[in-house]
């Protein structure tokens, strides 16, 4: 039967890790798979570990699995991640429907007795491709064995069958139990000798760095637990452009043809994952290779990257042959949406997942809280509001940073559960679960994240505070409606009154008095009618003094539409020109959008850790800060007591600290890691490594300030008696001379 087209395989498995079926495909890793198997063939015990979204999972499947293999290992991967049976029954269970279990070896069992894992893996025969193997136990995402709603007995039982298994020691109640058989006459010298013999195998425990504390409290139990280990580390530029490469030229059946990538696509994915841009190097060549050394990215960033390349690719039918270049992809930006479309795809993925998660529970009789059962009542739109803002509002500072928060405080604020906070770990891989002391602490997974959360919250913000603004100013049109309704009743019974007066007027003296009425009324009306035009242009100054310039501007707008209320205004105490104050109140507001797209500029340079170009970004701020205080107080209004501020004058003052703060904060940040650079640049220099001293005498020249008032900081905070910049201009050409021998 032919294979449906949507069912063929990616060559880029995206979130999920690579399947042994995916080896193909999976490269990048060929030092850390060689390495790792090594250490399993010659080791029975083995403690693999590497933050979250590294790959630990896809190189024991793809990688290694198949490398041991051809050495005769056959790996069998474990999980504890079944809460509804203790987890020795879960894991004895597993083992016993293995395919690479060829048999069994009987030799003195005792019918009914339950046996533990040493003896089940000192029964059981394993073979690959029909001849006999060696077992080797994968337990992945270990981590789980702690994390999860298992009991401390059913934990504990399973750590001490474990240890036996590692310690190559047999349980001590089945021995006693041999011995006592033995002693008894029930078992001959042959088959206590079988006994004697420890099981043949090896033993992987995978597990997260984050949680590697547990694994060494384990170390009672095992000792020297920790002495085989081996960490995974992110990829290289290296390895990270043969990981990108390889599996788009792979032959194989894949529903995308065999495709490439251009050199300049290539170096801006690379300079993306690894979070900053060749540009950051100012043009230097040398400077740019300098930086891709140091480089470190997440396979799972990676995966998200070229996953959406290749669907674009099958949707756009592209030939076999296609080369991709930065226009394909849309360079940097094209870059940044896709990790935006991964954040905004999890988020929309996390309600039907938390809701399947705490569903699991209850179908395996775990307990499940109240508070988890009112959660998943929500809708799914209520489940997904919750997590973004809990994601948007806590882990992530004020000046554009990850946040670590404690569970306690995300409990509390938002009302979630810790199953609420795990699919986001577990299953959305937003944000990740990291133990300190008593606690756990909760932060976005990775910095590549940031910009896409940081917009989502922004345009988020925007759209509630365009909400809130909406409904204030429909609430004043309505108010205004009816006080313009109320004016207009009043003016058309004072006509009729008028009309009626003029009727029945029999002499002087009375059309007199109708004349009066009329006037009385005709007052009344225009005090009312005044004091309504006033109010407006009140509730629009008001906006303009909060800085909310679009509803003041409107405010103005409907003034100069009412020419009745525009000459009442310009004729009446305090003369306000409308048309005249809409100018003033446009020229701030350029002013503040100004203010605000260089607050917005330095913020994401800082982010960039562009510290030297942020901080003269944020100078720059600080200037137009000063010019938008300045416009204010020219077109504020003197009075006898003082002045009475466009804008209100303690909300620039608020403004002019925080930016302040800002600057002072990032001066601290450069000069740190200045002398960073440059205690390394003297040990280096002093151990005469010229290449390493260069490197940092290159960071720190990039850390250079703009500002002549920052360079000075630098120079005081440095104890130098000439500028840093002459400073580093000097040791570089003395080191560059120094290589050069």
């Amino acid at each position: 039967m032919k294979k449906n087209a949507a069912d063929l395989p990616r060559r880029y498995p995206g979130l999920k890790p690579f399947e042994r079926s995916q080896s193909a495909v999976f490269h990048g890793r060929r030092d850390d798979i060689q390495r790792l198997t090594n250490l399993v063939l010659r080791e029975r015990l083995v403690v693999l570990f590497a933050k979250s979204g590294i790959g630990k999972t896809s190189l024991l499947q793809a990688g290694v699995a198949p490398e041991l293999e051809r050495q005769d290992f056959t790996p069998v991967f474990l999980r504890a991640d079944k809460t509804n049976a203790p987890l020795l029954d879960t894991m004895t269970a597993v083992l016993d429907s293995q395919t690479q279990v060829s048999g069994r070896d009987n030799t003195g069992e005792q019918p009914g007795a339950r046996q533990t894992l040493w003896e089940q893996m000192k029964r059981l025969e394993f073979d690959y491709n029909g001849l006999p193997a060696t077992p080797v136990l994968v337990f992945d995402q270990f981590e789980e064995v702690f994390t999860l709603a298992h009991t401390d007995e059913s934990r504990n039982r399973f750590l001490a069958e474990l240890a036996d298994l590692a310690n190559e020691t047999m349980p001590e109640a089945l021995r006693s139990t041999l011995l006592l058989r033995f002693q008894q006459g029930e078992m001959d010298v042959a088959t206590m000798q079988w006994w004697e013999k420890q099981p043949e195998l090896r033993v992987v425990i995978s597990i997260r760095s984050d949680f590697l504390h547990l694994i060494d409290g384990m170390s009672a139990r095992i000792p020297g637990i920790l002495r085989n280990r081996y960490q995974l580390q992110p990829l290289d530029r290296e390895k990270a452009r043969t990981a990108i490469v390889q599996p788009a030229q792979a032959e194989g059946v894949f529903l995308s043809p065999p495709f490439n990538y251009s050199e300049q696509a290539l170096e801006g994915m690379i300079d993306f994952l690894a979070g900053h841009n060749v540009s950051d190097a100012d043009g230097d060549a040398d400077n740019i290779q300098v930086v891709k050394k140091k480089d470190e990215i997440e396979t799972v960033n990676l995966q998200i990257v070229c996953q959406d390349i290749e669907e674009k690719i099958i949707d756009e039918h592209k030939s076999e042959g296609f080369e991709v270049t930065p226009e394909f992809f849309g360079g940097q930006q094209g870059l940044n949406l896709s990790i935006r479309n991964f954040y905004n795809n999890q988020l929309l993925l996390f309600p039907k997942a938390y809701v399947e998660r705490i569903l699991n529970k209850t179908q395996q009789n775990t307990v499940v809280s109240e508070k988890d059962k009112v959660l998943t009542a929500l809708t799914p739109d209520e489940l997904y509001a919750l997590a973004q803002r809990l994601i948007e509002e806590s882990l992530i500072t004020s000046s554009n940073r990850r946040n670590s928060v404690v569970d306690d405080t995300l409990l509390d604020e938002y009302g979630v559960t810790p199953d609420f906070l795990d699919t986001l770990v577990d299953k959305s891989r937003l944000i990740r679960k990291e133990p300190r002391l008593d606690d756990f602490y909760y932060e976005i997974s990775h910095d590549t994240l940031l910009p896409a959360i940081i917009e989502s919250r922004n345009n988020r913000r925007d759209k509630e505070k365009a909400d809130r603004e909406k409904i204030e100013y429909e609430k004043r049109l309505s108010e205004e409606a009816k006080r313009r309704e109320e004016v207009e009743e009043q003016l058309r019974t004072s006509m009729r009154q008028r009309k009626l007066a003029r009727k029945v007027a029999i002499t002087s003296i009375v059309a007199l008095v109708v004349a009066l009425i009329a006037l009385a009324f005709a007052g009344y009306f225009l005090r009312d009618y005044l004091r309504s035009a006033r109010s407006q242009l009140q509730q629009a100054e008001l906006n303009v003094s909060n800085e909310i310039y679009n509803a003041a501007t409107q405010d103005y707008k409907e003034l100069i539409d009412n020419p009745r209320r525009s000459w009442i205004l310009r004729n009446t105490p305090p003369y306000k020109d409308v048309s005249e104050e809409i100018l003033k109140v446009q020229k701030l507001q350029v002013q503040y959008d100004s203010l605000s797209k260089d607050l917005h500029q330095s913020d994401s340079l800082s982010f960039q850790r562009d510290y030297a170009g942020a901080l003269h970004a944020y100078r720059n701020a600080q200037m137009a800060l000063l010019e938008y205080k300045l416009m204010n107080y020219q077109l504020s209004t003197e009075t006898d007591t003082g002045r009475i501020w466009r804008v209100d004058s303690l909300r620039i003052e608020q403004k002019n600290l925080d930016l302040t703060r800002r600057i002072i904060n990032l001066q601290e940040t450069l000069l740190r890691n200045f002398e960073i650079s440059q205690r390394n640049f003297e040990v280096y220099k002093e151990a005469k490594v010229w290449g390493q001293a260069i490197r940092n005498l290159e960071r720190m020249q990039r850390l250079l300030p703009k500002e002549p008032e920052d360079m000075e900081a630098l120079r005081k905070s440095l104890v130098l008696n000439e500028s840093p910049a002459d400073f580093v201009e000097r040791e570089l050409r003395n080191a560059r001379r120094m290589l050069g021998r």
